[in-house]
């Protein structure tokens, strides 16, 4: 199974974030640009818990251009999703 992860959203503001595994996509319930900071970082701490339980069985990819992105809006820490960027 391959996961990749990316974003909905202009440049100036991610609107959602999109997990496509295989033939399933999965977008973020809420606008994160409309929706708070609280917000934010759960769900930010739900999607690394995801992506670490899904990457025991599977590759994972998330471009590099987006992955700075993806942390700072979801306030994780630098690095978290690097291990995951192709």
């Amino acid at each position: 199974m391959n996961i990749k992860l990316g974003v909905r959203g202009g440049s100036d503001a991610i609107n959602h974030v999109i997990i496509k595994i295989d033939n399933l996509t999965l977008v973020t319930a809420e606008n994160l640009f409309l929706a708070g900071e609280e917000y934010r970082i759960e769900t930010g701490k739900n999607i690394v818990s995801l992506l670490n339980s899904l990457s025991k069985d599977h590759t994972i990819s998330i471009s590099e251009n987006i992955v700075d992105d993806i942390e700072g809006e979801l306030k994780l820490e630098s690095g978290e999703l690097k291990k995951y960027s192709k």
